[in-house]
């Protein structure tokens, strides 16, 4: 599973460390600095490599561990100019991860929620889910050259298409809920030329899973790490 998630996140540092030598050799050669100027419009495509915590759900009467390992999700952001330091937006991520469901209570057990798990997944399995995210953004900081800067984000997660990793079969509704989550971060780029930039984000964040049916005592929360690397367009 790491192997899985490192490789592509890997693929897209390189990619934007070539751009950025080549860009930065293509100045060197041609004598002069790059420059950038202030756009209306702002285009962000890349991935993170995402740690999550455990989610409890009350609906599968579950625990979803989603382990030490990096999840692989790809991103990408739309953003408008305010100012020459401050843009607002909305980005949207996605990423089929995996992890292993462990039931509350054992099998056999009349509580609600086991009758939504599949018979390979009533002792526990492994299983894998559609991850979804879509948020609003704020971000201020940028300039020329090497930058820093500040990003929130706020709106929903959700956890679609849930199935076990041998059978395939269907966990729960297969619709899943919308959690309310959000993350702050901070990170830095890299202004390759007018139009393009580099970036790299640290950020943390935190959702609310549904409390329906959950035991007395049982945490809705759940946490996010993410770091992510982009390729900022502007026009």
């Amino acid at each position: 599973m790491l192997r899985n998630a490192v490789r592509p996140f890997a693929f897209v540092l390189l990619v934007t460390s070539l751009v950025a030598t080549a860009a930065t050799a293509g100045a060197q050669i041609r004598g002069r600095s790059v420059e950038t100027t202030d756009t209306r419009w702002l285009l962000s495509l890349g991935a993170s490599a995402a740690i999550l915590s455990d989610v409890n759900d009350g609906a599968t009467q579950s625990t979803w561990k989603f382990g030490n390992d990096p999840l692989m999700l790809y991103r990408g952001a739309i953003e408008k100019s305010l100012d020459e330091a401050t843009t607002i937006g909305v980005a949207v991520a996605y990423g089929k991860v995996g992890f292993t469901l462990a039931p509350f209570v054992p099998a056999g057990n009349p509580r609600p929620g086991l009758e939504a798990l599949p018979v390979e997944c009533v002792n526990g399995c492994e299983a894998e889910t559609d991850l979804y995210q879509a948020m609003a953004q704020f971000r201020s900081g940028g300039g020329p050259g090497f930058h820093t800067f500040f990003e929130a984000n706020g709106g929903v997660t959700s956890f679609r298409n849930m199935r076990s990793e041998t059978e395939q079969s269907g966990i729960g509704d297969g619709k899943g809920k919308l959690d309310l989550s959000g993350t702050l971060g901070a990170g830095f780029g890299y202004t390759l030329s007018q139009k393009l930039a580099i970036t790299l984000v640290q950020d943390f964040g935190i959702g609310y899973h549904s409390k329906d049916d959950l035991p007395s005592g049982t945490s809705r929360s759940w946490r996010i790490r993410n770091t992510r690397a982009a390729l900022r367009f502007s026009f």
